[in-house]
């Protein structure tokens, strides 16, 4: 009998919901995520009550019913996720290979003792598209940060974030800077020295802001 199956089709639902809900700013809002959240506290309702009298064939047919209908949610969900996530995908791309000047945002501070390993250049990095510059240092990581740190300052505009690392001998600064106002814009600088080495290697990268995922 498909009785035992139950619980993990009703937790089915339960999670589309949440999945669904953590996506949006006020889920409770939702008149679709409010509709969904209803059948699944119905089926739950009616689960309970059919595992009360569960050998007749009319309940065996409603359970089979309620397990395909959890079933076909989760796979149109999982549809929808993946057509999203192609959607985000084109859209990385587009923007990625679109044409234009690849520059910082004019605030970012200067690196002292900077040298470029190569011009800024547009990086796809975890599902989003970085201006991202690399080189050295002869400063440490600790005194390029404190650099960085001073001219966020003196802009008094910007949040700023600093992550101290120190692992096998290894010395990073991660730091992190990021406007005040709108149109929001961050840097985030990251400079590592390793053991016995006198030069530090500075990656310095941006985010472009997320693009437009519209409905074909």
């Amino acid at each position: 009998m498909r009785l035992k199956y139950l619980p993990t089709s009703v937790l089915v639902v339960w999670l589309l919901f949440a999945t669904s809900a953590s996506a949006q700013d006020n889920p409770l809002e939702d008149p679709d995520l409010q509709q969904l959240l209803k059948q699944a506290q119905e089926m739950q309702k009616n689960a309970r009550d059919l595992q009360k009298s569960p050998g007749s064939p009319d309940t065996r047919k409603k359970l089979a019913d309620m397990e395909a209908m959890a079933k076909e949610q989760a796979a149109q969900q999982e549809q929808e996720e993946k057509d999203e996530k192609e959607k985000l995908q084109a859209a990385l791309k587009k923007q990625l290979e679109a044409p234009g000047p690849v520059a910082f945002p004019e605030w970012t501070p200067v690196t002292p003792e900077f040298k470029p390993a190569g011009k800024p250049t547009k990086k796809l990095v975890d599902e989003e598209v970085k201006i991202v510059q690399t080189g050295t240092s002869s400063l440490t990581p600790e005194k390029i940060a404190e650099s960085w740190q001073a001219s966020a300052a003196a802009a008094n505009n910007l949040n700023q974030s600093l992550n101290k690392i120190s692992v096998n001998g290894k010395t990073t600064r991660i730091l992190f800077l990021s406007t005040r106002t709108d149109p929001r814009q961050e840097v985030e600088l990251e400079a590592s020295l390793e053991p016995g080495s006198k030069v530090t290697q500075v990656e310095i990268s941006s985010p472009l802001p997320k693009p437009e995922i519209g409905s074909e």
